[in-house]
């Protein structure tokens, strides 16, 4: 069974740029902040990276001395069962509830569980959905 919970999710918008990774893991690990989850794409001349960690508030600190823009926002963070057919199944239940997704992200690791986070209007439906 899927466990579900509301995490709050930095915001990081930078400009498009090689070592623009290196330069916010670098800030957050050297503020002692451990990565739960992290994503990113680009629109043009600028990146957005979501990122969970597991203290926000030092990790935003850390990113606004190197002068980049961040923000926060509510997502939402999934664990499930590291097999075949889970993300098959929240998927489904996400749709079943009319969830809309903005955006997910997740991975795999190498042990029985995976993890999924994502954006969506309604957290709270969401995270009921996947119970």
């Amino acid at each position: 069974m899927a466990k579900a919970s509301k995490v709050k999710e930095i915001v990081a918008t930078t400009p498009n740029k090689v070592g623009m990774l290196a330069k916010i893991t670098n800030a957050i690990s050297d503020a002692g902040v451990n990565i739960i989850a992290i994503s990113a794409h680009t629109m043009g001349n600028k990146a957005k990276f979501m990122i969970v960690t597991e203290d926000n508030q030092k990790a935003m600190r850390a990113l606004r001395k190197k002068k980049l823009i961040v923000g926060e926002g509510d997502a939402v963070s999934v664990t499930l069962s590291n097999k075949i057919g889970s993300a098959r199944e929240l998927a489904n239940k996400l749709a079943k509830a009319g969830i809309d997704l903005n955006y997910c992200y997740g991975s795999t690791g190498n042990g029985s569980e995976s993890l999924m986070v994502f954006s969506t209007k309604d957290v709270k439906k969401a995270i009921e959905a996947c119970g």
